[in-house]
């Protein structure tokens, strides 16, 4: 992880020097779940309530509030969420 869960400022600043930009709020409906996708920038994602639940061709991971993921460029993977869908924020680079 790059910061603890209540350390917002440092986590803003970790974020900052590993050349992410501004991390952005989103909100995921309750049991909520996309196709599996790709992107081309790496993303960094913070869970700040709910369950956020990443899925990648190496496996399955489960996030709850204060959990941190990495998404590098290129990886196959899909969002879902649990029952009471997800809000977090996401920094890309």
């Amino acid at each position: 992880k790059i910061a603890t869960k209540n350390n917002m400022t440092n986590l803003k600043q970790a974020l900052k020097d590993k050349g992410y930009g501004e991390a952005e709020r989103a909100e995921y409906r309750q049991s909520s779940a996309k196709d599996m996708h790709v992107h081309d920038i790496t993303a960094f994602v913070y869970v700040v309530s709910g369950e956020f639940v990443l899925r990648t061709e190496d496996g399955t991971k489960s996030h709850q509030p204060g959990d941190t993921c990495e998404v590098a460029a290129g990886t196959l993977h899909t969002e879902e969420t649990g029952p009471d869908g997800a809000t977090v924020l996401i920094a890309r680079k």
